[in-house]
């Protein structure tokens, strides 16, 4: 009797196409995890820990334009700024604007400008890093803040839309306090309080 060729096994092809496709799944699998991991990452971080783009010249020498920052959210939470945090703030004069300043007077104290230099319940501030003292007459005044009020200044007074513009922001219009410059790289710095 001749010898009949073998039939290909059908039930080894199925077995094959089985692994294939379980091994797609679970690679399937593996990718939809980890693209969800990095969304919640991602929002996370927005949330808790959002990043700013320093835009203007305002707070010169201290930030440049471009410079990146990170914002602490959860002192906002806790408690408040204290005297020379700097902040991130909705602009009171657009909706859709962020300013970046310094805090100078905190709840319940009194500002006086005079001349450029800062004064706080009728103690004069040592600002070593401000770039310039504002010469502008609206500099010159008095703020009585309010419970929930701060004064703000840029460090460069004379190229800054502040408190003396515009008085006294409200604690809901801050955002964050700056912790961390983190780019440039070179200029990679984690701040610190003024001590006054």
């Amino acid at each position: 009797m001749e010898n009949q060729p073998e039939l290909p096994n059908n039930d080894h092809d199925h077995v094959r196409s089985s692994q294939w496709v379980a091994a797609f799944k679970s690679g399937l699998k593996e990718v939809i995890q980890l693209v969800l991991i990095v969304v919640v990452l991602r929002v996370g971080l927005d949330i808790f820990i959002p990043r700013y783009i320093v835009d203007g010249a305002s707070m010169q020498p201290s930030f440049y334009t471009s410079e990146r920052v990170i914002i602490d959210r959860l002192t906002m939470l806790l408690g408040g700024p204290s005297r020379g945090d700097v902040i991130v703030l909705d602009s009171p004069r657009s909706d859709d604007d962020l300013l970046i300043k310094r805090v100078i007077g905190l709840p319940g104290e009194t500002v006086v400008m005079k001349e450029g230099r800062v004064y706080v319940d009728g103690v004069l501030l040592d600002e070593p890093y401000v770039m310039e003292y504002c010469s502008f007459q609206s500099c010159n005044g008095e703020w009585q803040l309010g419970p929930d009020e701060y004064f703000i200044l840029g460090d460069n007074r004379n190229h800054s839309l502040d408190s003396h513009s515009f008085g006294p922001v409200s604690r809901s219009s801050i955002i964050g306090i700056a912790r961390v410059r983190y780019w440039p790289p070179t200029e990679f710095e984690v701040f610190d309080s003024q001590d006054y």
